[in-house]
């Protein structure tokens, strides 16, 4: 069948282009993985960047720019909540022209709009909602739900919401074949020496939006340091915006200047920096399924997280297990990622068949088939 004779699937992502989160690196990865399938045709919608083939860049008030900072205080909503307003506004003639079948998305707001505009509006297409915030049922705004793990299901079903209307499907993360991974692992210093990072000292990496709420730096720097200084280097990778602020002032107070790094980099980079790091930490108390953890066990790292179903669900026997809301857990959180016999090609081998595209690309086009009706 032709491409343009199959039912079309919109994916959705309004910060994919300027938003450095796990939403907008999970879509980009999904398009690229499912593009090419022959069962459905898969148009990109994302908020920035630069227009490729079937991808549309959608014009909004994006979440971090000064026309939705001034809306928000005049008409009393979030920055965010204009930006996924505009959007789905914007993405109306989109939907007129392509008709789709399925529009899939993560950000709940915009689904809740696009709800709305196909009652008003006589559209036809499914949403599909990928959970990853989490969000909690009811789940009524939606036709089918994404959920990236069990306990998630568990409490939607707990809640009433029909096992039919739920799909169990985690997260998908592009990984290298594992040969190359361990390869570029015996280049770890050449690695370092490219990035500029310290070649002698250990080096503890923590990937998130870089501020004190959900990602809670400030607790990673604090952790860290409590270490030996002249032994250890801190990485902190990540959304810089204008929550940062107080996360580089505790940085350059706790710690020398010559000790760490705060950066934002592209999703391509992530893998080289974890790669030239010995340590991994998440501090993070309540996620969907933090994308970060198959990323980090793909490099060979054994993830130092909080303890708590999310994380036991997603990592299982590879992760170092903490209380991340009491203090002076860091130091034997190492002393035990040391002593643990797992090697790094075993926690690459396990990412890599419980996270891959490659693992997981049919399970997720036939999500999106089993939507299209």
């Amino acid at each position: 069948m032709k491409a343009d004779k199959l039912p079309v699937v919109l994916l959705v992502s309004t910060g994919l282009g300027s938003i450095y989160r796990g939403y907008e690196s999970f879509t980009a990865e999904c398009f690229e993985a499912l593009k090419n399938n022959t069962s459905f045709q898969l148009i990109l919608l994302k908020g920035a960047g630069n227009k490729k083939p079937s991808e549309l860049v959608i014009g909004n008030f994006k979440r971090n720019g000064k026309i939705a900072y001034l809306l928000s205080k005049v008409i009393k909503k979030e920055p965010y909540w204009i930006e996924q307003f505009s959007f789905a506004i914007a993405m109306l003639p989109a939907i007129i022209r392509y008709r789709p079948a399925v529009i899939y998305y993560s950000d709940f707001v915009l689904g809740t709009f696009l709800w709305h505009s196909r009652n008003w509006l006589k559209f036809k297409y499914k949403l599909l909602f990928s959970n990853g915030a989490p969000n909690g049922p009811p789940f009524t705004r939606m036709d089918h739900i994404q959920q990236l793990l069990p306990i998630y299901l568990e409490q939607a079903c707990a809640a009433g919401t029909a096992i039919k209307k739920q799909t169990l499907l985690p997260y998908a993360i592009q990984i290298e074949h594992v040969d190359k991974l361990v390869l570029r692992l015996q280049q770890k210093d050449a690695i370092r020496h490219s990035l500029q990072l310290p070649i002698q000292k250990k080096i503890i990496v923590s990937v998130g939006a870089i501020n004190s709420q959900h990602k809670r730096m400030d607790y990673v720097i604090k952790e860290f340091a409590a270490l030996p200084q002249d032994d250890y280097f801190l990485i902190l990778l990540g959304q810089i915006d204008e929550l940062s602020a107080p996360i580089m002032e505790l940085a350059k107070k706790d710690v020398s200047l010559n000790n760490f790094l705060i950066k934002q980099v592209a999703k391509e980079e992530i893998p080289s920096f974890l790669l030239a790091s010995d340590y991994f930490i998440l501090a993070s108390l309540n996620e969907g399924l933090p994308r970060v953890l198959p990323e980090a066990l793909a490099a060979g790292l054994l993830p130092i997280v909080h303890d708590y179903a999310v994380t036991r669900q997603t990592l299982g026997h590879y992760g170092v297990y903490r209380n991340l809301q009491q203090n002076a857990q860091l130091k034997n959180a190492i002393s035990e990622v040391d002593n643990r016999a797992i090697t790094k090609k075993e926690l690459q081998e396990f990412a890599m068949k419980t996270y891959s595209w490659d693992a997981l690309r049919e399970r997720y086009i036939e999500m999106l088939k089993a939507n299209i009706g």
